[in-house]
């Protein structure tokens, strides 16, 4: 008779291969644990103020504040510049190349202000704050060659212990993907147990793939026998 996928069904498939779920997604979990411990180099970043201003007379009008966030636009991109870049990574004896240490800085501009932010991601904390105070440094020195002003104001420098926690990988993800990955693996490898398992080793198996109810059973004499004669000769003892 052909198997109803029926909820009872899925109720003692799961009852009956519960383990195998749960010690897949362990698994998953610890798999993933150690990957992310052992196998993958942790990645911090840390950040940098710096403001832009094109004049500092004291009442700025509408328009100074559009030609201000145009400046501040193109700061931006000359940030990231292999002008800019060119030196730090000189500066600093730096292997990688000019186009990876760019891939390594993020460059915001929040809410449209003069501020501009410089995110340097790294290895370790340490690297990541020489790298980003190293290209500000090199940004206002070298701005009134590039632009003819001298408009640049470093905030707050970056400074490793404010980033002692890496941004990647985040092994709380991970762990719950290793789980995730667990559970359908678990799935899959149950529905593949039950499949090759074509045996009858219960009533409860009857019940679960069949609408029959079971009205009785026959016991084996020759067990029972035994089990008497076992008692029989422990109650002589």
């Amino acid at each position: 008779m052909d198997k109803t996928l029926d909820i009872k069904y899925i109720g003692h498939f799961f009852k009956k291969y519960w383990y195998i779920v749960i010690a897949t997604c362990i698994i998953g979990m610890l798999a993933m644990t150690v990957y992310t411990s052992y196998f993958i180099t942790p990645v911090y970043q840390v950040s940098t103020d710096v403001l832009v201003n094109q004049k500092k007379e004291e009442q700025v009008t509408a328009a100074d504040v559009q030609s201000n966030q145009q400046f501040v636009n193109t700061y931006s991109v000359i940030l990231t510049s292999s002008r800019i870049l060119d030196q730090v990574k000189n500066n600093l004896n730096l292997t990688q190349s000019a186009k990876q240490l760019k891939q390594q800085i993020i460059i915001e501009n929040v809410n449209n202000s003069q501020v501009i932010t410089i995110k340097v991601t790294e290895d370790t904390p340490e690297d990541a704050a020489l790298i980003a105070n190293e290209m500000t440094t090199v940004f206002k020195s070298d701005i009134k060659n590039i632009m003819d002003q001298q408009n640049v104001t470093i905030l707050s420098e970056a400074k490793a212990e404010d980033s002692k926690t890496p941004i990647a990988p985040n092994r709380k993800s991970a762990m719950a993907i290793g789980a995730f990955g667990g559970l359908v693996l678990g799935i899959l490898l149950s529905f593949l147990f039950q499949l090759l398992n074509t045996t009858i080793k219960s009533e409860k198996d009857i019940e679960a793939i069949t609408d029959i109810p079971i009205m009785g059973s026959i016991q084996n004499e020759r067990k029972k026998v035994k089990k008497r004669a076992k008692r029989t000769i422990e109650a002589t003892d």
